[in-house]
């Protein structure tokens, strides 16, 4: 009798068993789990976009700082002069312009005075040489008029020439001048130049890798710094290739920091990596070998955290929890 009771407490013992691993393998596959998962959000890096030393600093590591605030200041006088230069190459193109106008209007006056002056000469010379044929006026005299209406001709031709050559001269008038044109790009870099002597925050963050200091010469495209962003974070958790068979975008999900364990935050799965982290490290595994062994993969699952709030500060790299619940597709 007492080997039956033992038999039987050992089967409701198994049986126990059984059911929790059925309960615990039922929700591993429900609410899929990892804790390999890291904290991150986006990094500005902040490089200056023209050379020179710097003669202030406004920030300092680890400060925070909103889009448009200054962050420091290059020398800006180069940048001054060189606008100084482009305005007045500005101003002295717009001069020129203004001449070839005037002269166009002096050419095109100098036209209907000369066209007078030929129908003067054309009806002098008709009346001229009509007294010639007639006996009434010398050979000589007829010979004058003859010049003088060539003569009159040659200058009505010279100021239609004149005009051409002062039209070609002044060209298109205004923005369309090909020379107002490359003066005011000119004045336009310039003053862009100008503005890049200040470098201000792309967007709000936090700056980190601050090493800046007054006097410091810094070249146009080397990396000063880096803002992190604080108005997006996310967490790339790192799932098994078992467990990624139910994970959809926009699942909710449950975040649990070990910065904060008490505070656990609201996440939205966003996308799943399409490619395993192995299989994009710098030196992936080579598994076309005799001795390969199987080793389940892991999957990153981006998953957007939907609750920061500015009194629980996150910071990249903190490693978390995540909870997805695959009960909602």
């Amino acid at each position: 009798m007492k080997a039956f009771f033992k038999i039987i407490v050992w089967l409701i013992v198994v049986a126990f068993i059984a059911l929790g691993i059925l309960i615990y393998w039922h929700h591993e596959t429900l609410y899929p789990s990892t804790d390999d998962s890291y904290l991150n959000a986006n990094v500005i890096h902040i490089s200056p976009q023209v050379s020179g030393p710097v003669t202030q600093i406004f920030v300092e590591n680890y400060q925070t700082v909103k889009q448009g605030q200054p962050l420091l200041q290059i020398d800006p006088r180069p940048f001054q002069i060189a606008v100084n230069a482009a305005e007045a190459q500005l101003a002295l193109s717009l001069q020129k312009e203004q001449s070839a106008v005037a002269a166009v209007n002096i050419a095109k006056t100098e036209i209907p005075q000369k066209q007078a002056d030929l129908t003067l000469a054309r009806d002098n010379a008709r009346r001229i040489l009509a007294l010639v044929k007639d006996g009434q006026a010398s050979k000589q005299q007829g010979d004058e008029v003859i010049n003088q209406l060539q003569v009159t001709q040659a200058g009505l031709q010279a100021a239609y020439k004149n005009l051409d050559e002062t039209l070609a001269e002044l060209g298109a008038q205004g923005n369309l001048n090909a020379t107002v044109r490359a003066a005011k790009a000119k004045l336009d870099q310039a003053n862009l130049n100008l503005s890049y002597a200040m470098i201000i925050a792309p967007n709000n963050g936090i700056i980190v890798n601050f090493d800046v200091r007054p006097g410091t010469l810094v070249q146009a495209g080397n990396e000063l710094f880096d803002i992190v962003e604080n108005n997006l974070w996310w967490v790339d958790a790192n799932f098994k290739e078992t467990q990624l068979d139910r994970i959809r975008s926009g699942q909710s999900a449950i975040i649990v920091t070990d910065m904060y364990p008490d505070h656990p935050f609201k996440g939205q799965v966003y996308k799943v990596s399409p490619g395993s982290g192995a299989a994009f490290s710098l030196l992936p595994p080579e598994n076309a070998t005799g001795n390969w062994v199987k080793v389940t993969q892991r999957f990153p699952v981006k998953i957007i955290i939907t609750n920061t709030s500015s009194q629980l500060p996150l910071r990249i790299g903190a490693s978390a929890k995540v909870i997805i619940d695959t009960t909602h597709p």
